[in-house]
């Protein structure tokens, strides 16, 4: 008899689905004319680190296959991705726990910028295909209760597991900040998913593992996408003083999306580079919660995948 694997909601699994909703990666062609990967699986953990501790050292300066290595031992969930990632960390948790529940908005804004660098809201609708898998997910683990609460709402209240899964409408930006909080933060440990990863991507022995999970067909209703967007000056860039170590991966687990044809880019000066070419500093007018966000917000409505409404 097959064994029946639970499919759990961890930082790890979060992670790989998150992966899949990158903006179309630059190749192999791009990369050695000289234009590093800005969408890289390393520069995506770095990103969602900062939604937990916005000013988290940068993991840059460390060996190439020390940050490849950590990036995929999370994603495998292995481990908690060692110390270039604040995911072991109780101090950043319990910061960042206290930070959605206290200064919801500035939390917010942090995920804003993830979302505004990395994920694709285009035609091929990755955006609303990644918040099906994860509304998906939260209804198959049943290691969650349906009063859990999910701090997933634009007003930055929370919404009960069961509520979010009759919901018709989501704050893409809001949906994701609040599932990456419990994620995170929740008591069990990041391998608690690594038998939700092995059923996702099976092994290969060695070679590509690529996804073969059915989340989004699980959810058939249409989810209507609401947008936070806002442009200011752009993001302070950090500058890495030490450039990536040319070094090949030391792993196999689950290599980048685009592994198997290309090499992974080096990241020397990346953060500046990727930072500078992406205006993600977001106001917002809003207030609540002892929080206070000037300029304006924008409000995008995609209707069923379909065109967006300003």
């Amino acid at each position: 008899m097959a064994k029946i694997v639970k499919q759990r909601l961890c930082g790890g699994t979060f992670f790989t689905l998150f992966l899949r909703a990158r903006k179309p990666l630059r190749g192999a062609n791009e990369y050695y004319a000289g234009n590093p990967e800005p969408y890289s699986e390393p520069i995506a953990l770095f990103a969602l680190s900062k939604v937990i501790v916005p000013d988290w050292q940068n993991i840059f300066v460390f060996a190439d296959s020390t940050v490849s290595g950590n990036t995929s031992q999370y994603k495998t969930c292995k481990n908690e991705g060692g110390s270039i990632y604040p995911f072991g960390d109780d101090a950043a948790l319990t910061a960042f726990n206290a930070r959605v529940k206290e200064n919801y908005f500035s939390a917010l804004a942090e995920m804003c910028k993830v979302i505004e660098l990395l994920v694709d809201t285009g035609s091929m609708r990755k955006d609303e295909r990644l918040v099906k898998e994860l509304l998906a997910l939260i209804e198959v683990d049943d290691s969650i209760n349906d009063s859990q609460p999910f701090f997933a709402l634009e007003s930055g209240d929370a919404i009960t597991k069961s509520d979010i899964l009759k919901a018709t409408s989501v704050c893409l930006q809001s949906f994701l900040l609040g599932v990456w909080h419990f994620a995170v933060t929740r008591s069990e440990k990041n391998t608690f998913g690594k038998e939700t990863i092995n059923l996702w991507c099976p092994s290969t022995g060695g070679g590509k593992r690529e996804y073969k999970g059915n989340l989004a067909n699980l959810i058939t209703r249409n989810i209507t996408l609401n947008y936070f967007e806002g442009f200011g000056e752009s993001v302070d860039a950090e500058i890495v003083d030490e450039p990536f170590v040319d070094e090949p991966m030391i792993n196999d687990e689950i290599p980048n999306e685009e592994q198997s044809t290309e090499k992974e880019p080096a990241a020397s000066n990346l953060t500046q580079q990727v930072i500078n070419n992406n205006p993600t500093f977001f106001n917002f007018n809003v207030s609540g919660n002892n929080n206070n966000f000037y300029n304006h917000v924008d409000t995008v409505n995609i209707k069923n995948g379909g065109q967006k409404d300003e």
